[in-house]
């Protein structure tokens, strides 16, 4: 089937978050950690593929009881979500920058700034990449032989899987049916409880007032998942029964912390509030960092490196000190000590 010729390039990271990370000229510089070069680029040229969340429509209305089938449902309802994201974060960017030492961030906004960490966590190839281990049991319960393929089922699988995310954390009823679901309410559930954590997690505004920048990644969401004793026996029970469901053995996935660059100058901070105690014990929800302080934002420019297999971006371009600490494999120290008087 012939490909279509509009709309085909498809971001995985939106550009409107891309955008916080430009200069005055609207350009971003982007160090290749693969091939361990820079350039200069825009918001646009970064972070896409090419039909990325495109849904083949012979294997999508197997599970969506529904006469509207679209190749871009997906692509559409991500466009529309990051519009809505895009006005709650460019409002609290401006206000934000303007508080002293606290901020009142709004429930509804919160909870749309929680389903963007969620979708965006989500919806990367790198996320992609991790479920390849649901390309067999989706085969067998979707009565398929193999013939797509081994990364045509993988980026079916993620694609549908977005679809299902979508449905419970907005509540809309996208006519899935009982066969979608015993392939992925598991992992939809597990998902979906994110936001559980994140309803209940501390959180620390972090106002960037140094020389230096935060940076960005083509994996923005820096998170660092606790240790689970079962994850290495953790297992995916699948039967040949296509209505009974597909469930793990083991806990939900749970993190420590979050880390969100929001802007060159805002980031967030999440943490688990029995996790990290000494945070908790702050009692503030707004932290300046000054040149004084600076080593914290440096440090968390390392670790968004690190947990990131692919290209890095920012306003100014300067990567050198987090490169430097990188090839020395140095571990990012994160000392949170703020001074208001300085």
């Amino acid at each position: 089937m012939k490909k279509r010729d509009t709309n085909i390039k498809q971001h995985f990271v939106p550009q409107f978050y891309l955008r916080n990370f430009a200069n005055s000229k609207g350009t971003i510089f982007v160090y290749d950690l693969i091939r361990d070069i820079k350039h200069i680029s825009t918001p646009a040229k970064e972070c896409y593929q090419s039909y990325f969340y495109d849904l083949n429509l012979n294997i999508f209305k197997i599970f969506v009881d529904s006469e509207y089938l679209s190749e871009e449902i997906v692509d559409d309802k991500i466009r529309t979500l990051d519009e809505n994201v895009s006005v709650i974060l460019i409002k609290f960017l401006n206000e934000i920058k303007t508080c002293d030492t606290s901020f009142n961030f709004p429930k509804d906004s919160r909870d749309q700034l929680y389903n963007f960490i969620i979708l965006q966590i989500l919806r990367t190839p790198f996320y992609r990449n991790r479920l390849h281990y649901l390309n067999v049991p989706f085969s067998i319960k979707a009565g398929l032989s193999g013939e797509l393929g081994d990364e045509k089922t993988q980026d079916i699988v993620h694609n549908l899987l977005i679809y299902g995310v979508l449905s419970k954390l907005y509540n809309e009823d996208f006519k899935l049916n009982k066969l979608y679901y015993a392939i992925f309410e598991h992992l939809i559930d597990e998902i979906v409880d994110l936001k559980r954590q994140l309803e209940s997690s501390g959180k620390l505004f972090l106002i960037n007032k140094s020389d230096k920048e935060f940076i960005c990644s083509s994996s923005p969401i820096n998170a660092l998942w606790k240790q689970n004793i079962y994850s290495n026996t953790k297992s995916l029970i699948t039967t040949f029964n296509h209505e009974q469901k597909l469930f793990d053995l083991g806990d939900f996935l749970e993190f420590s912390t979050i880390f969100l660059p929001i802007s060159s100058d805002v980031g967030i901070f999440i943490f688990d509030k029995t996790y990290s105690k000494p945070l908790t014990l702050m009692n503030q929800s707004i932290g300046r960092i000054r040149n004084w302080n600076s080593d914290l934002l440096i440090n968390l420019n390392l670790s968004t490196m690190l947990k990131n297999n692919d290209r890095i971006f920012s306003a100014n371009g300067n990567f050198d000190d987090i490169i430097a600490m990188k090839k020395s494999k140095k571990n990012p120290l994160l000392n949170f000590r703020f001074d208001e008087s300085k």
